[in-house]
């Protein structure tokens, strides 16, 4: 008799299974069918640190301030720059990020003064030697350098002129008061 009630009770569970199965055989499916589909990242979505494109320079807008470095947690993050001739402000000529002891906490993001780091939007990172993961975020910027440092240098001059003017016409404004 147990042995007729262990064969129902499995049999019933079995059904039950099936019956499940066949009802979520014809929803569609829940998962994406990746790499046949590529994932929409959402913006919350945190990767790997990129350079950001700062549209009036058409590159990014690192000035090798090493804030980034100093603040980095996981002592990841490795810097160098120099002052080009003409510009004011100093450019990176060396950014090197070692992913694989970067934990993502963003604080570089929060401190950087030029906001020209973001999050990457690549999901599908992947290696197999540590070395695969030391990455010069500035590599993808090198044709673009040249360029943004001559639009720097006209950003400066325009600032420059725009100073020039504005004192001079304080100057002007002091010496037109009649003195009391």
């Amino acid at each position: 008799m147990a042995l007729i009630k262990e064969i129902l009770d499995g049999t019933k569970t079995l059904l039950t299974g099936m019956k499940v199965t066949l009802d979520n055989f014809r929803k569609p499916p829940v998962t994406s069918q990746y790499p046949m589909e590529k994932i929409e990242m959402t913006e919350a979505f945190r990767n790997v640190i990129v350079l950001i494109e700062k549209e009036d320079i058409g590159s990014h807008d690192c000035i090798d301030c090493k804030l980034c470095e100093r603040v980095c947690p996981s002592f990841c993050i490795s810097l160098d720059g120099e002052r080009p001739e003409g510009l004011r402000r100093k450019r990176s000529t060396k950014f090197e990020v070692d992913f694989a002891l970067c934990s993502d906490c963003g604080l570089c993001l929060d401190v950087c003064p030029t906001d020209t780091l973001g999050y990457s939007k690549i999901h599908d990172e992947a290696g197999y030697n540590r070395s695969d993961f030391l990455y010069d975020l500035l590599e993808p910027w090198a044709d673009k350098e040249e360029a943004a440092r001559e639009r720097l240098k006209e950003i400066e001059a325009e600032q420059a002129a725009e100073r020039a003017r504005k004192a001079a016409a304080k100057k002007a404004k002091k010496v037109r008061k009649p003195a009391p």
